[in-house]
């Protein structure tokens, strides 16, 4: 938590705290320690919340979310174009918010509500020059807009001294550069980005338009070092802002170089960037592996080289489209990308030697000796979480390039095998046994890998595993023939039995994931094709409110039970389910605003219009009987704010169900004490919101009445919080 607002007034326990408790859940697993008193472990390193450090969370954050969510209204409004009300009206109204948020600022200057209100100060200037050129039509470009607004950030950028700000300057500079070049080029910097229009951008402009962001990304990282040494507190320490612009930089330099690669007979090539990116990735490598350990920068830089050694295979072997060809470069491309992961792993692992990334080893052993002191831990129990090892905690960027690269090598083994089929003459006439028998054999195969302790067999199944779910449920699905709304049900229905089984059969924390996620989705989907089948629009929207709300039942169950669970038969399946299914869940979500996307996509006839409602309807229905539920047994989630958050946040799943749901996360993310499910719950939100901003069964005028009665109230919960928390913090020195 401390990456997002660096000053730690949040009341999320240490990087050390969480991971700590991490291991000692481990012993709970294997019968070593009592879910009781790990409960007890939980409560004293803070990642089981008292009320006073809910009130020390939910203060900030709810500044900040009704801050945002009244410029966001503003915003919505504007766009919203009332041609009633007069232009000094306008002006008034949208000027009035940015002096209210300059006032809030100068009042409360120290806190962190002034620093939630000087970003929101810093967005609503951006509505603001929207509005005036809405109004006036100078006829300017929409890069001049954003030009003007660079000039308001950067002061308050250097003014705040906080990421936050810095990010969206550096971000509306990277849009202005973009719409300018829009206006004199035939696509967008996004679009050059993945195509090979690179080719149009002049090359001097690209060169120092490259240098610039390598220049901003080495003067961040000298700051960042030099505050990482001298000042570890402080706001230029955090490193999740470098990693988006080392991120966005590769992103750039990857796409060249892969042009270069694929265009081998064009006459323009950037032989001058290729050469910057070969040297980006030596540097890189020399510095975050020996100098300043970061993994993240590598994974990014492995991701980079992945896909620069595809796009070469691809070139090298791939010179006639003839079976032989194609399997060659298929295998070499499924093989490179599992041993890049292989090589990530194996650093992952000689990192984790050495002690826990990204924590301090003497932070732990202070907190280690505090909970023996505490009669919490044994000395032999110590001894066997420092015997564990590191190198089974991965970090989630790790886990997330090995699932996109498990992807990748899964949808390249789907295609080999159908070319494979094709080559034998079994697609003339498709049956069960033609994709389903060769998926089982793969399946068995990915088993066996995944059992491996060796990095690459790891990875190589994992990919395996994927290619094998996709194709069984590919090869039953063929089978069915009927019209759209029906395959789309059928289809769905078909595939819940087959990643139930392979989410049992798969011995993966990180393929039981997605399968759950997936499992969940289709579940409901299933549910509302069915509904619109057999059921009236009423008793349709019923149905699937119950099985949405079931569906978030059974979820909190297993966050309230999870300590119990771990030390039963079925504990590996209890973090699965536990991120699974609210994955999923998201993923409806998004469908919900998104449908008529998947209906163009799917050439479907089927109406998704009752989706959203009675998603909404399910998720607000789960969360109260589970808050009622819980307090008739006196076992609240979050103490006495369970029924009230359940009833705020179903209020608002009821009109907007990813909002309802990103608020609940945000809520369990402090509960699980987890600042990756914070992130993950902030942008879910962010990009709902931007989303459902094109969401038309829903007016602008109400989405922005919405947001800007919700950030009202979401700022009134802040006040409240303060009058009926209280105010002392207790719980380890570690989380003061």
């Amino acid at each position: 938590m401390r990456e997002i607002a660096p000053d730690g007034i949040t009341g999320m326990p240490s990087r050390t705290a969480a991971y700590l408790c991490r291991q000692i859940a481990g012993l709970v697993n294997v019968g070593r320690l009592s879910p009781e008193t790990c409960q007890r472990i939980f409560a004293f390193c803070g990642i089981s919340p008292s009320d006073s450090q809910w009130r020390q969370f939910l203060i900030p954050v709810l500044c900040c979310l009704g801050l945002l969510s009244l410029v966001a209204g503003a915003v919505f409004f504007i766009a919203w174009n009332w041609a009633w009300l007069p232009k000094m009206a306008k002006f008034a109204l949208t000027e009035l918010l940015i002096v209210a948020l300059a006032v809030v600022v100068w009042w409360r200057w120290y806190s962190t509500l002034a620093r939630s209100a000087l970003l929101a100060a810093g967005l609503s200037f951006g509505a603001l020059f929207a509005l005036y050129g809405q109004i006036y039509q100078t006829g300017a470009d929409s890069w001049e807009l954003f030009r003007a607004w660079l000039c308001i950030l950067l002061p308050l950028a250097l003014i705040a001294r906080q990421n936050s700000l810095w990010f969206c300057s550096w971000l509306v500079a990277n849009l202005a550069f973009q719409l300018y070049y829009t206006a004199t080029l035939p696509t967008s910097l996004l679009e050059l980005a993945v195509s090979d229009s690179f080719f149009w951008l002049p090359t001097t402009v690209l060169h120092v338009y490259l240098a610039l962001l390598a220049a901003c990304l080495i003067i961040r990282e000298f700051l960042a070092c030099r505050a990482i040494t001298h000042h570890p507190e402080s706001w230029l320490a955090s490193r999740w802002f470098s990693r988006v612009m080392a991120g966005f930089l590769l992103l750039l330099l990857t796409a060249i170089v892969a042009g270069n690669i694929s265009d081998g007979h064009g006459a323009n090539h950037f032989t001058l960037v290729t050469g910057g990116w070969v040297a980006t990735l030596l540097a890189g490598y020399y510095l975050y592996r020996y100098r300043h350990v970061d993994l993240c920068m590598l994974t990014l830089g492995i991701t980079s080289l992945t896909i620069v050694g595809c796009a070469l295979i691809m070139q090298l072997f791939l010179v006639a489209y003839v079976t032989a060809d194609l399997y060659l470069t298929g295998v070499l491309m499924i093989f490179w990308v599992a041993a890049n992961g292989s090589i990530l792993l194996k650093w992952q692992r000689k990192l984790a030697e050495k002690g826990p990334l990204d924590q301090a080893p003497a932070g732990l052993t202070f907190l280690a000796d505090a909970l023996r002191h505490q009669g919490l831990l044994s000395d032999a129990q110590i001894r066997e979480i420092q015997q564990r090892g590191h190198a089974s905690n991965l970090p989630w960027y790790l886990r997330l390039a090995l699932s996109v690269g498990g992807w990748v090598a899964a949808i390249i083994t789907l295609l080999l095998m159908a070319l494979v089929l094709y080559s034998t003459d079994l697609l003339d006439d498709p049956n069960a046994v033609t994709l389903i028998g060769p998926s089982l054999v793969l399946a068995v195969i990915a088993r066996g890998l995944l059992r491996s302790d060796r990095d690459g067999k790891y990875h190589l199944g994992l990919a395996w595993a994927i290619a094998a779910t996709c194709g069984l449920v590919i090869g039953v699905v063929l089978q069915i023939q009927s019209d759209d709304v029906s395959f789309m049900m059928l289809s769905s229905l078909c595939a819940l039995p087959i990643l139930a089984a392979m989410a049992v059969a798969m011995p993966d924390s990180t393929y039981r994931f997605m399968a759950i996620t997936a499992l969940t989705f289709f579940l409901v989907l299933a549910g509302y094709l069915l509904s619109l089948l057999y059921l009236s629009p009423t008793a349709g929207r019923v149905a699937v409110s119950l099985l949405v709300a079931a569906v978030m039942f059974l979820w909190l169950w297993i966050v309230s039970h999870q300590l119990r669970l771990l030390a039963g038969p079925y504990a590996d399946a209890v973090h699965p389910l536990l991120y699974g299914i609210p994955a999923g869940l998201m993923v409806l979500s998004s469908l919900g605003i998104n449908a008529a996307v998947l209906m163009n996509l799917l050439w479907s006839s089927a109406q998704f219009s009752m989706l959203p409602p009675a998603t909404g309807t399910g998720i607000a229905a789960g969360l109260v009987l589970s808050a009622l539920s819980q307090k008739k047994s006196s076992q609240p989630l979050f103490s006495i704010i369970t029924l009230p958050a359940a009833v705020i946040c179903g209020a608002a799943a009821l009109y907007a169900p990813g909002i309802g749901l990103g608020l609940w996360l945000i809520l369990m993310a402090r509960y699980q004490g987890s600042p990756g499910l914070l992130v993950v719950s902030g942008g879910f939100m962010v990009l709902y919101v931007i989303g459902w901003y094109y969401f038309l069964e829903v007016l602008l005028l109400h989405k922005a009445l919405l947001l800007l009665a919700g950030g009202l109230i979401l700022l009134g919960l802040a006040w409240v919080v303060t009058k009926v928390l209280p105010a002392q913090i207790g719980g380890a020195s570690e989380n003061a």
